[in-house]
């Protein structure tokens, strides 16, 4: 417990500000750690968490916060210069934008655009989940609606959202309607409860909104990703136990067979952390061309099948979604308090999609005191084995985490895959991945 409150506020100390970045994919550094230019300006410079997706077409959309609004910026050249932001709320709101809880972009086959976002409310942890769309290239954005209907000012918050590519939106968030209900009734109720709607016309409605599961953690980021049916899978943070005092929070799997059809949850991860509060540490998740699970996670419990000092993992599900066989591997270093892990498979050739040809990367941030470095692990056969751990990016400023983006295909019908990262002092950072790795990596 004691490591992982270090951990905890060396991750607020490297990202104390997460305001501050530079236009145009920048790499200027002040020099003295700090920026001498007021954040008046709504741009990259002065941005909130920014998030990543690549259009059909190629293009790269970000989205991210300021001053109380949602913008929207384009890149045709692979972050080296934007577009002028584009406002999506035209009135302003508080907005949560922070590493575990940011605005979400997401474009369908045609290149709509969809955005998510948490709207903070005036009492401390509480909030709505809020979705935007635009249907002409980012122009301009409909009018906000919110997702919850449930409006009381409570927790509705950390939401996430997939979308197809024929504009089917899938949106899940925590929420704590339950809790309140139960705590009406003087009951006990422990954590919140992962909920979601979904809708079938480009977000021009969604349905009523579904509790998945009670007892949930509160405030750590959910996971999701489509599976090759064009049907959401999530991953979150879980409590196990009915214990208040005994609270184990590992991780649970989910799938769908239809859009409104939940299967039986799974559980993920095993390391039986008893933690009573919540470690600001969401999963990450993604599913491969044979709908093979990789997922990766944080956790401050030794690995006692492995008997691992290790607090982050990685495992796959190898045979769909079986993971009866799960056997996850321990990476990072605990001395350099690893953390904010991110996964994302590709398939590096357009005829061969077998299940030993998907290359998987894996980033995570280390601080040593100092610097901040996002490290990478690379498998080229779907995560039976992997390269060595090698660093990609440094900052000695504060920072986000780091985040990974894939282009659908390049010209060559090849997939890639791309850092997305905020810096104080160099700026927002697109780095490309897929060609760093070589065969002495691995």
């Amino acid at each position: 417990m004691i490591r992982f409150t270090l951990l905890l506020l060396a991750s607020l100390l490297t990202f104390s500000s997460s305001s501050i970045a530079m236009q145009h994919g920048g790499n200027s550094n002040t020099g003295n750690g700090k920026n001498k230019e007021a954040c008046v300006i709504a741009s990259l410079k002065c941005a909130k968490a920014p998030s990543a997706s690549f259009g059909p077409d190629g293009k790269l959309w970000l989205a991210w916060v300021f001053a109380g609004h949602v913008y929207v910026q384009h890149s045709g050249d692979k972050g080296e210069t934007y577009s002028d932001p584009v406002i999506v709320n035209r009135i302003p709101e508080k907005i949560a934008a922070r590493a575990e809880n940011r605005a979400k972009i997401q474009l369908d086959g045609a290149g709509n655009i969809y955005i998510s976002w948490t709207q903070s409310l005036n009492k401390l942890y509480t909030g709505n989940v809020r979705f935007s769309r635009s249907l002409d290239g980012g122009n301009s954005f409909s009018q906000p609606i919110t997702v919850n209907d449930d409006l009381q000012e409570i927790s509705h918050r950390f939401d996430a959202m997939v979308v197809s590519d024929d504009g089917k939106v899938f949106i899940s968030w925590l929420d704590k309607r339950d809790q309140q209900a139960a705590k009406e009734k003087q009951q006990e109720y422990i954590g919140g409860a992962l909920y979601y709607s979904y809708s079938a016309d480009q977000g021009t409605s969604f349905s009523k909104n579904m509790n998945l599961s009670d007892n949930s953690c509160v405030c750590c980021r959910i996971a999701m990703a489509l599976d090759n049916n064009n049907l959401p899978v999530i991953a979150w943070r879980d409590i196990y136990g009915n214990d208040p005092k005994n609270q184990i929070r590992d991780h649970s799997l989910l799938t769908f067979s239809s859009a409104l059809k939940p299967e039986k949850k799974i559980r993920l991860s095993h390391e039986q952390w008893k933690i009573d509060g919540c470690p600001h540490h969401g999963p990450a998740l993604d599913v491969d061309d044979n709908n093979v699970v990789h997922s990766t996670w944080f956790n401050d419990a030794a690995n006692e099948e492995q008997e691992s000092e290790h607090v982050l993992f990685y495992g796959n599900s190898a045979k769909g979604f079986d993971i009866s066989d799960y056997k996850p591997m321990g990476f990072g270093q605990v001395d350099k308090q690893s953390a904010h892990p991110y996964v994302l498979s590709m398939n590096p050739s357009s005829i061969n999609k077998s299940a030993t040809n998907q290359t998987v990367f894996l980033v995570w941030k280390e601080f040593d005191g100092k610097k901040t470095d996002i490290l990478m692990k690379v498998s080229k056969d779907a995560g039976v084995s992997w390269s060595k751990d090698k660093v990609v990016s440094t900052t000695t400023g504060s920072s986000d985490h780091p985040l990974l983006v894939k282009h659908a295909k390049n010209m060559k019908g090849k997939q890639k895959v791309y850092l997305s990262w905020h810096t104080q002092l160099e700026g927002y950072r697109f780095i490309a991945l897929s060609p760093t790795v070589s065969a002495d990596d691995v």
